[in-house]
């Protein structure tokens, strides 16, 4: 009976796909046409979900980082950092010396890297805070490792909760540009590849 407890604590794919994850690949960014707000409670908050982008990005996780504690646990207990594009191709990022910390993710390179241009990390590396849509995907992107090839599909959005006399809002990145406070990307994440399993 332990044994099969420990089992059914595990994410189980709902498919799998024998095709190569691609991380050289520009994610792929859609506005969404007409698609409804998606409302759920949690812990007497009420959170609105407004899908901004359909949202799908390959790459190698660079760093995992998970919450168990504070307000933005409740939505989001892991956001995971992914390199792709340019700077994996370049294979630059081996280079780089990256972390995690308070919802942020970070970057450390040597005098002798040859791209010293936080712009040019930035375009081609992603921290994505993981919204999940089930509690499949959600044990799934905590079973996420560095090193692994991954894709993340799902909505870019734009979340507000409000609790009696309190309120709170978290608004996603739209953009592979920018930098700072507001560059991450917030995803109401579907469907999660890890490797060949697909989860939803």
């Amino acid at each position: 009976m332990f044994l099969f407890l420990i089992s059914c604590s595990n994410a189980v794919p709902t498919d799998y796909d024998s095709s190569e994850i691609d991380p050289s690949l520009e994610p792929i960014q859609e506005q969404t046409e007409n698609e409804p707000p998606i409302t759920f409670e949690k812990k007497g908050w009420t959170f609105t979900i407004t899908p901004k982008a359909n949202y799908k990005i390959s790459g190698e996780v660079i760093s995992v980082k998970k919450y168990y504690y504070g307000f933005n646990a409740l939505l989001s207990p892991v956001d995971i950092a992914l390199v792709f594009g340019d700077l994996y191709t370049s294979g630059l990022y081996k280079e780089i010396k990256w972390s995690q910390s308070g919802r942020w993710y970070w970057w450390k390179y040597g005098s002798s890297f040859p791209k010293q241009d936080d712009k040019y990390i930035a375009r081609w590396s992603s921290n994505n805070h993981i919204i999940p849509a089930t509690e499949n995907v959600k044990k799934a992107a905590k079973s996420v490792s560095k090193g692994d090839l991954i894709t993340l599909e799902g909505y870019l959005i734009f979340i507000d909760g409000k609790k009696e006399d309190q309120s709170f809002w978290w608004r996603s990145s739209l953009s592979r540009s920018d930098t700072g406070d507001g560059s991450c990307e917030v995803i109401y994440l579907k469907k999660i590849r890890i490797g060949e399993n697909v989860y939803e």
